[in-house]
Order: structure tokens, then C-alpha cells, then sequence
């Protein structure tokens, strides 16, 4: 990776290496080189100031870290022409090497509040926060006591605005001066690389709030219809029937949410399209029951799974609620005993709730989510699906006509290849 030339915007992080700040907060748009040049610069102000010294480079996962920090530095020239640098992925740690010294950073992710205990007990001379916005604040606030016995360390973070009530632009980015931080906003016209193309296909690739905080960098509240490009009109992103059971698949999952306490088990088919453009082939559901009714569950599944691999030939997984692993092991046990494929029936992995309307509405954006017309539930819950009033960038969670049903088992078909979708 090579930089002809970078933006005044840019050149400020650099500057921050020699200025008096003990903090520096990059926010703003995505795609305008802020993680790659914060990234650079770390490794050079680490590397100039410290020697047989710790680092903490902190992401949502360690994958995520690797994949947005080390693999961009590791490639990039200057670093490489500089510095010896080895990545140890078994112990997340990328050692760099200089004639003036040898330093160690460590990868951390926090994805969730139990994450801060891993960062527990390690000195550490600087730490970098890669999509900050993204951590539980405890997690944050443990990797910067780290740093506290170290004169000289440097905290710097990186993200992509959430809403004004998120605590870190309460807490760091209106108190930047509190707690002597220099704050650079980005646009994306501050990266260089970027050409009136690019620029212009990132205008498309946004919608509602997502385009006000990741292409505009405003830290907006969410409120009302959360996917009103597909609201406003369903039909430019339905596909006919016939159509869709033409598509060549490389993958076919199926979700399942469970029912009961007054909401409805419901199934979902989606297709994949290669690895990152989806097509929601089938649905199906259970009416509305006070509680789980394992046996009619096992016998709807069974004929819905049936019915699929008749159409389809093959299904790839059956990903289901993970919150239930007894009535996993009931479908597990009912596909089995119709002869039906039973060792890929498993518990779905989740992501946050917040971060899936933000998947879903890129998908859209850049067409690559089209849902059958026999899929009227599917349609009608990604139409209808609000923001909740009470809980910043969470999906109202009122289950008004099932929408909710219906959007956890849409949303179980691809989590668990989230990285691959988010990555274009």
C-alpha cells in the first residue's frame, strides 16, 4: 500500500506525534483514510518515543482489528521499509523492530461488557481505539487505566458517529478540551484516494440516518421508519417468484426465531449470491401461541425444510435462535428422524442489535438484498420496522403485526457471515 500524498486533514494526525495533546479523536464519514493514517501514525509515535514498551490496539473483535489496523500497516511501504514488523496471530500480538528498539502491541477486542477483563493487569504506553464508538464504555475506560503509570502515553481514537446520546460523544468528543484531546472531523473529501467516483457511489450507499452519520459525519439521532428507501417503494427491490428460483446460489440458510408469549415462530430462506448479495427465497410461520409448542414447531419445520430442499435441492445451514437450545436440540432430533440433513441445524451466532439495521440498509443501497414476491411477511417487516423512541439505534421492539419475528429470523440467515457482507 503506497500514499502519494495526503490531505491537510490528514497531515493533522501526524502533527499530534509532537504536539502537547494526550489525546487525539478522529470522527466523521467512512472511507476518509482516518483509520489508516491514525493507524500509521501510531506505530511511528510508539516507535520514536518508547522502546521494550507495551501498545494496546483495541477494536469490536481481535478480527476486526487485524483486519482494519494490522493488515493495512504490514502493507504499507513506509512502515515496511522502516520497522521489522511479525504478527503472532495465535497470541494477537504484532511485534515491531527498529535499530533504536523493539516494541509489542497487543490486540484487544471489546465487543462486550464482560471484555474489560481481558485488558486487566497489562501496562500499556499508548492505546489505539479503533471504531471507539463500537466498545462498552467499560471496556474503554480499562484500556485507558493501563496507560495511567505511563508519563508520556498517548490515547488516540477512531470512529464513525451513533447518535448524540451515545456516551462517547458525551463523554470525549463535546469534552475534547477536558481532557486535552485535539479533535479532527473528517469528511470524506479528506482523503485523497478517493475519486469524484468513489465519491459519488458513496452518496448511494446510505440511506435515512446511515447517510446523515456515515457519509455526512453527523452524530443524528435515529428516529422513525429505520429503511424508508425501502418503505417508499418494495418493489424496486422484489423479484418475481420464478426469478428467483432460477438464481445460481453458492449458499442457502435457513433462520428460525421461536414463538411463544405471544409472538410467532417464524422461518425464513435466504439465498446467497456469491458471499455478500442476498436473496430472501422463502418464509413461513406458526400462528401466535402463549407458549412454545415444541411439537407443532418440530412438524412445520420439518415440512418447511422438506419443501425447501425439494425446491432448492440443498440447504446449506439452519440457523436458529441460539437463546433456545432445547428446542434446537427438538428440530435437530425431528429432521433426523424424517431422514431429513440434521448436523446443520445449530444455534445462530448474534451480533449487537444496533449493528444489524446498518448491514441491512447497505445491502439495500447497493443492491444487494432483493426478496421474492411470495415473501410478503419478510417485505412487510423491513417496510415497517422503526426505531425505538426510548433506545438510541435499537429496533422498536413492540412486535406490532410480528414484524420483529419476522426481522430476527431474516437477520439469522446471514450474521454469522456478517464480516463478509459489511466488507464491501
Amino acid at each position: 500500500m503506497r500514499f502519494d500524498t495526503i490531505s491537510p486533514k490528514q497531515a493533522e494526525i501526524f502533527t499530534f506525534i509532537v504536539e502537547p495533546y494526550e489525546t487525539l479523536i478522529c470522527d466523521g464519514a467512512v472511507r476518509s483514510g482516518k483509520t489508516i493514517m491514525m493507524s500509521i501514525a501510531f506505530i511511528e509515535w510508539a516507535m520514536a518515543t518508547f522502546s521494550g514498551c507495551s501498545f494496546g490496539i483495541c477494536g469490536k473483535t481481535v478480527r476486526s482489528v487485524e483486519r482494519n489496523v494490522v493488515m493495512p500497516v504490514i502493507q504499507t511501504r513506509s512502515i515496511v521499509k522502516r520497522y521489522g514488523i511479525t504478527y503472532n496471530r495465535s497470541l494477537s500480538l504484532m511485534t515491531v523492530r527498529s535499530r533504536s528498539g523493539t516494541n509489542f502491541f497487543y490486540l484487544f477486542g471489546g465487543k462486550d461488557e464482560s471484555s474489560y477483563m481481558l485488558i486487566q493487569g497489562i501496562t500499556l504506553s499508548g492505546v489505539i481505539f479503533d471504531e471507539v464508538a463500537l466498545m462498552p464504555q467499560s471496556f474503554v475506560q480499562q484500556a485507558i487505566a493501563r496507560t495511567l503509570s505511563v508519563d508520556d502515553a498517548k490515547l488516540w481514537f477512531n470512529c464513525n458517529p451513533e447518535g448524540p446520546d451515545h456516551w462517547f460523544y458525551k463523554e470525549w468528543v463535546l469534552k475534547s478540551s477536558e481532557h486535552n484531546a485535539k479533535h479532527l472531523h473528517f469528511l470524506m473529501s479528506d482523503n485523497p484516494g478517493n475519486s469524484a467516483k468513489a465519491l459519488a457511489k458513496a452518496e448511494t450507499d446510505f440511506s435515512g440516518v446511515f447517510y446523515k452519520r456515515y457519509v455526512q459525519g453527523i452524530w443524528v439521532t435515529a428516529e422513525g421508519v429505520i429503511f424508508p428507501v425501502f418503505a417508499d417503494d418494495p418493489q424496486r427491490f422484489t423479484i418475481a417468484d420464478a426469478e428467483a428460483d432460477k438464481l445460481i446460489c453458492t449458499k442457502k440458510i435457513i433462520g428460525i426465531d421461536f414463538g411463544g408469549n405471544s409472538s410467532k415462530t417464524t422461518m425464513v430462506l435466504t439465498g446467497y449470491q456469491k458471499y455478500d448479495t442476498l436473496t430472501v427465497l422463502a418464509e413461513d410461520g406458526l400462528p401466535i401461541t402463549q407458549t412454545i409448542d415444541a411439537a407443532a414447531i418440530c412438524d412445520r419445520f420439518v415440512a418447511f425444510y422438506r419443501d425447501c430442499i425439494k425446491r432448492y435441492r440443498h440447504i446449506d445451514f439452519v440457523l436458529c435462535d441460539s437463546a433456545s437450545p432445547t428446542m434446537i436440540n427438538s428440530l435437530v432430533s425431528a429432521a433426523k428422524a424424517e431422514g431429513l440433513p440434521w448436523r446443520n441445524i445449530a444455534g445462530c451466532r448474534k451480533n449487537e442489535v444496533s449493528q444489524r439495521p446498518r448491514t441491512v440498509d447497505r445491502l439495500l443501497m447497493t443492491g444487494r438484498l432483493k426478496i421474492a414476491e411470495r415473501c410478503t411477511e419478510v417485505r412487510r417487516a423491513i417496510s415497517n420496522l422503526r426505531w425505538d423512541e426510548k433506545k438510541p439505534d435499537i429496533p422498536e421492539d413492540k412486535n406490532i403485526g410480528n414484524i420483529n419475528d419476522w426481522w430476527d429470523a431474516f437477520c439469522y440467515t446471514w450474521l454469522d457471515f456478517v464480516e463478509f457482507i459489511d466488507r464491501r
